[in-house]
Formats: C-alpha cells, structure tokens, sequence
C-alpha cells in the first residue's frame, strides 16, 4: 500500500512539473491582440513613441497567470498591456455592454453656457434648425460647453454627412483642412527595414467623406445646397457663424465616430478645447481606422491608424477625466494656462526597436513570444500558404504548449525549425548559436551525392583515397542509416520538393562538427561491409567546390561552347566568355552547383533573340484593412536584346538537384527564352526573395516572402525547372568519372 501510495505522489509530482503554466486558450487570444498591435498599431515603429512591445509581452506574460473570469482577463490586459500604447481607441471591451454617458447635472452658469446635443440629434440632420435656434449668443467671450457625450451607438454613415459634419461648420467662419488618416502599410514585411526589398512604410490617404472638397472643410453657408434637401426651410440670410469660445465636452464613444473632425477643429478653429470623459463603449462602424475582432466573450478594437492636420499627429485632451464633472470643467475654464501640451509635427521617421533578452537562456515567456511572433508574421507574409502542410491558422496551440515544455534554448530552437519545416519552403533557416555554432563548421574532406537512391562518394581528400574509393556507397553516417537520417530530417529541414531535402541532407555540411570530430562512415564496398572513422578537418567554405573537376570555360569537338557559371561568378568575366563564344555553332550553360552573383541582366541580354517576359513577381501589400492578400503588387521583369550581340545558334543549359534561388533566376530567364534546351535534373523550386524573423535570444528564421512565376505565368514554387532531357547520374558513370548529363548534351548537340 505505502509503494503504491508513493507511485500516485511521483505521478502527481512529475504531473505538475509539465503542466502548462499558462492556459492555452488565453494564450491564443493573446497573441492574435499582440500580433496584429505589433504589425498594425501605428505607434509600435513611431520614433517619437519608443514602444518596445516585444519587452512588453514578456514583461506582460506572467500577470495572466491564474485569470479565472474573463472580466478579469479583460481589465488586465487592458491595464497592463494595451496601456503601454497610450491609446484610447485601442482595447478589450465587452460586446454590445454600453457604458454611462456621463451624469447629467451641467447646467448653464456664470462660468459658462451649456448646452446637450443628444444622440437623437446627432442622427438626425434636421435637428439642425433646433440647436441652432438655441445658441441665441454667437460672439460672447463667455464659453459654451457642448456636451456630446454619448453612450449608445449613433445611426450615421460614415462616408456620407451627419449632423455633426454640419455642425462643426458653424464653429468656423472660413476653410479648414480637413485631417488625414495615417496607417501602416507593409509591402512584404522587413521588421527594421534593413532589407533591401521589402519594407515598412506609412499610408497617408484624405478622409473619405462628401462634405470634405478636395481636403477641406468649408464654412456651414457654403453648405447650403446639401442642407436644403433635409432642411427646406432653414433659413440661411440670418445665420451667423459660433465665434466664441466653444469646450467641447466628449467621451470615448462620440470621438469613436469624431475623432478627426475634431482634430481640425481642435488644430484650426482658435478657441477651441477638448474636455473629454476617458469612458464609453468603443465604436468600429463607422471609423475606418478601428477594426473589430469578435472572441467569445469579449471584442478587441485595435486602433490602426491616426490622423494628422496642419501636421499635428493625435488629438490633444485639454482635459481627461473620468466622470468629468461641471467643477472640473469650471476650474479649467478659469485657469490662466488652457493647453499646457505642445503640438507637435508628426515625424515620418519608422524606428521599431529590437528586443534583446536580458539573461543567457530564454524564459519561458520569451519562448511563448517567439512563437507568437513567428505564427503571426507567417500567417501573413509567408507567399505560399498553400503549400503549407499544417492548418497555420489552426497550429498555435499546439506550439505554444510545446515551447513551454522545451528545457533548454537548443530545444526550443529545434521546436522552431519543426515548425518552420511545416512551410515546406527551402529558403527557410533557423538559426541561434545553441544549433548552429561557427567554431564548428569543419567537414571531414570526403564528398558524397545521392545517386541511383544511393550515397555515393564522389570525391575524397588524398588522405582517405587508400580507404576510400570514388563510387564506394556510404550506408550509415554517425551510426544512423540513410534511410533514418533523411526520416528525421523531413521533421526539421523545411523544403520545397523532394530534391531540396536530398541536396540540403545528402550534404557534408549538413554532417559538420568541431574541428578535429570524427565522423563514422560505413561504407559498402561491393559485398563487404567496413567503417571508418574520418576527421573534421577541412573549413567548410574551403571545402565548397570539393572534388568539382568541370573547365570554367571551354570549346568542346565540334565548336561546341561550354560556360560553367559555378566558377564564373562575376557577370561582367561571363560576359566576356560569352562574346568570345560568338562563332560556335552552340552553347553549353552549366548552371549546375553554382550561386552566381545576383545581376547577370546583361548576360541575358546577349542570349536573348526577341523580348521576352521571363518572371512575374507578386508580393502582399498587407494594411489592416487589407490582409486577405487581395492587395498584390505585381511586377512583369523583361529582357530585351543587346544590340551590340545576340547569340542565335542552340543553347542547352545543364541542370540539376542543387540548383535554388539565384540560379533558378537564370533557368527561369533562359526557360522563356524561345529553342533553348534544358537536359538534367528537376531544380529545387525556390524563388523570391526572403523574409526574415528576428527572436528572443539572438536567433532569427526565414521564409519566402514573395511569389515568383514563370513569364507566362505558371506556378514555379515547389517545382522548379523541369528538363526537357532527363537524365541522371549513375553509380557507372561515378567511378569511370563520366558527367552523364554533359555527355548527354553534347550528344544532343552534335
């Protein structure tokens, strides 16, 4: 009995080591609330704001802790984080729950006149000739508080006029510009914009509304046609402009639907003041900057964008209080200084800040946003969500509860390169020096490719040759059969199609370690089996173009051309190859193992007999308004020939498993090309520019951001270069140290 009772005590002990500090489901909420602030929320890059939002998530994490209701959920995120953004407009609410108005004990006095506009009225345009027949005293020094505090939602149009529209220009006696609205706008997405492609940038656009011509605001008389067909009868020869002092009196649901009507006024309209009641429900209807995301119990309303007038950013409060009461107001009208607050001019400058952690290992909180950072850029950046092999959307909660488990910041960032390798995508790279560390990036000198679904040796350093022969097949690497090895690496290494696992697996960089580590080969030769055990050696980067014996140029029997572009890297060196192939009667282009220097325009240009378009670009442009990838920037590269030269005889390019990015841009280019031949094997089907995540810790991963199609716009992701002549090299052709696939092109050109 006691070791039975002594098992439940070890069970429920280890149970509570690995139980989840932190409810999944509220995660998942938070991070959708996080992750669209820290894309959308203008003041997360604003330079004049220094927001460090990723600090403040993991500084936030911890008070989440132990929320047992949703109202309590709901006050502090409110408080402890989406504070941070001083932002009104931006919070959790309680759907359809309205919030008090405000008391209703003002009433005129010696300080100053009061009047109510009521949420009737401010529905209703005919109620114009109401309120203005009570304001009896238009040019007194004595100041009139109107209270426009609201607290249901009001029935209006946001692209049409209201009466608040007209109202507000009988407080001017002439033109005011109307405000801009300000949002960010992302082509692509670069965090700092540091990247050469993509890149942050702000959206300025006019207030979408009909009484605004051309950006301003005109005085209530110039109004008369449109307020004649709800008002016939209002009678415009005895209306007189409000030139006295006016204090507005708001809350958080007038300026929901005002905010920018009152900026200009605010900015332009001298004595003016803004006296606001900080409370009220938030409405979206209306307001094209606030956007609404329903949850279960509650709605977010992030506030993306604000506007700008006379170039003053945001609306300045004379007064900010909760209930603003008729004393504060009479106190305020009393004091010798109105607007403490200087304006300022907005600045256009975007500076995010990066998050550095403060420790040597990761917290959990800085795990769970990484995750959350990762999941939410991905969702709407990466170009190829379809080839996604898990429900993106829908993986959260299954990541975040597995980075709160990881022990040590190497298990998490392996975590990391699991979930990446979901985006079946081979530009994407995970890197943070708990996984990859640069003093150990030695290779043992012994070259390998998977031929005929064999590793076969293909070269090996003169140390080895007594050992090791060229054509020998390796069975198992470091105690793990191939076979193994490539299971495994399906889980961690992200890839486009099958050859970029093989290239990118059947590798001796993917073996690398510490200088002077063994690596133990088994190797088959013939019916007999041996291992060996082979040392780290040989710097990887000097071990690129190992055992790589093809010319760099040269003309083959029967005045065939032959340009290997993974030893001519420098296109204006190509260039001149190229021109002195002028008189062949056919052209070789080896594009095999090679990453040539990223402009070769030029080369193209002598290759091309007619224009061509050779690859079409897509890249998201994502605001918050937009983010279903509707928005698509497309662009159409062409290449036309050079005048001074054009090869017109055949040309075969040589093509192969290795090939990705760069060099698929020559293959893409060539393929739309008229006559030209591609013999080989299929190319890894990777393109686009990529796009970078920096993390918690030092660490960053990346994917590709940007679609890249043929010119006649066929699908080249995941496909790559398909030859017209297949043709793979065998196990044969290795030891008799034949290259098949240029033997098959010079046989097919002569």
């Amino acid at each position: 009995m006691k070791k039975i009772s002594f098992l439940i005590t070890c069970l429920i002990f280890s149970a509570g080591i690995f139980a989840q500090d932190y409810d999944t489901e509220m995660l998942k909420e938070i991070s959708v609330i996080w992750g669209e602030v820290y894309l959308f929320h203008p003041s997360i890059v604003r330079a004049d704001k220094n927001i460090e939002w990723e600090k403040d998530l993991v500084e936030f994490l911890p008070h989440i802790k132990g929320i047992s209701s949703d109202q309590e959920f709901v006050k502090i995120v409110n408080s402890e984080l989406l504070a941070k953004l001083q932002d009104p407009f931006t919070l959790i609410q309680v759907s359809n729950k309205s919030i008090s108005a405000g008391n209703n004990n003002f009433r005129s006095n010696k300080e100053f006149d009061y009047l109510k506009i009521t949420e009737t009225q401010l529905s209703d345009i005919s109620s114009l000739t109401a309120v203005d027949s009570m304001i009896t005293d238009r040019t007194s020094k004595k100041p009139l508080v109107i209270d426009l505090r609201i607290e249901n939602g009001l029935d209006t149009d946001y692209h049409t006029n209201s009466f608040f529209d007209f109202f507000a220009s009988m407080l001017i006696d002439s033109e005011i510009p109307s405000c801009q609205s300000v949002c960010r706008e992302h082509f692509g997405w670069d965090e700092y914009n540091d990247w050469w492609y993509y890149e942050q940038r702000w959206k300025v656009k006019n207030i979408d509304k009909q009484f605004t011509d051309n950006g301003r605001i005109k005085p209530f008389v110039n109004y008369e046609p449109e307020i004649l067909q709800y008002i016939q009868d209002f009678n415009f020869e005895t209306f007189k402009p409000i030139k006295r002092p006016v204090y507005l009196l708001t809350n958080n649901s007038f300026l929901s639907y005002y905010e920018a009507l009152v900026i200009a006024l605010q900015t332009n309209r001298p004595g003016l003041f803004v006296l606001n009641d900080d409370s009220g429900t938030v409405f979206t209807s209306e307001n094209t900057n606030l956007i609404k995301y329903p949850f279960d119990n509650f709605e977010f309303v992030l506030n993306a964008g604000f506007y700008i007038n006379s170039g003053n950013s945001g609306l300045i409060y004379d007064l900010n209080t909760s209930p603003v009461q008729p004393e504060n107001v009479a106190a305020f009208i009393k004091s010798k200084t109105k607007r403490l607050i200087q304006k300022n001019n907005f600045s256009f400058d975007l500076r995010p800040l990066k998050y550095n952690s403060p420790d040597s290992e990761l917290s959990k909180e800085e795990k769970i946003a990484g995750i959350i950072k990762i999941w939410t850029i991905v969702k709407y950046f990466y170009a190829h969500p379809d080839l996604c092999s898990v429900d993106w959307e829908n993986s959260l909660g299954e990541y975040l509860e597995l980075a709160q488990n990881t022990k040590t910041d190497k298990e998490y960032y392996m975590l990391i390169q699991e979930m990446m390798a979901t985006l079946n995508d081979s530009h994407v790279s995970t890197f943070h020096p708990s996984v990859f560390d640069f003093s150990e990036i030695f290779v043992a000198p012994v070259k390998f490719e998977y031929i005929e679904n064999k590793v076969i040796v293909t070269a090996t350093g003169s140390s080895l040759e007594a050992d090791i022969a060229v054509g020998d097949e390796i069975v198992s690497i470091d105690g793990s059969t191939i076979e193994e090895i490539l299971g495994d690496a399906k889980k961690t290494v992200s890839h486009s199609n099958d050859q970029g696992l093989i290239s990118t697996v059947i590798n001796a960089g993917f073996f690398a370690g510490a200088e002077g580590s063994l690596m133990n080969l088994g190797i088959k030769k013939g019916e007999e089996y041996e291992t060996f055990e082979v040392p780290r050696d040989t710097y990887i980067f000097q071990f690129l173009g190992f055992g790589d014996n093809r010319e760099e140029s040269k003309i083959y029997e029967n005045n065939i051309g032959y340009l290997n572009l993974a030893f001519l890297t420098d296109a204006h060196q190509l260039e001149i190859e190229l021109i002195k192939m002028r008189d062949t009667k056919a052209l070789i282009i080896d594009l095999r193992n090679s990453y040539p220097a990223y402009d070769f325009n030029k080369f193209l240009q002598l290759l091309c007999t007619r224009d061509s378009n050779v690859r079409i670009d897509e890249v998201p442009v994502i605001t918050a308004n937009n983010t279903d990838r509707k928005q698509i920037q497309t662009s159409i590269c062409k290449i036309t020939p050079d005048a001074s030269f054009n090869y017109t005889k055949p040309v075969v390019v040589l093509i192969d498993k290795t090939m990705i990015s760069r060099p698929e841009d020559i293959a893409i280019a060539l393929k739309s090309f008229p006559d030209i031949i591609f013999i080989g094997e299929q190319t890894q089907g990777t393109d686009g520019e990529m796009t970078k995540i920096y993390l918690p810790g030092g660490g960053e991963t990346s994917f590709t951001g940007q679609v890249v199609r043929f010119g006649n716009g066929a699908d080249f992701q995941g496909i790559g270069i398909i030859p017209d002549i297949p043709v793979q090299r065998t196990v044969e052709g290795i030891r008799n140290n034949k290259d098949e696939i240029l033997e098959k092109a010079l046989e097919f050109l002569n």
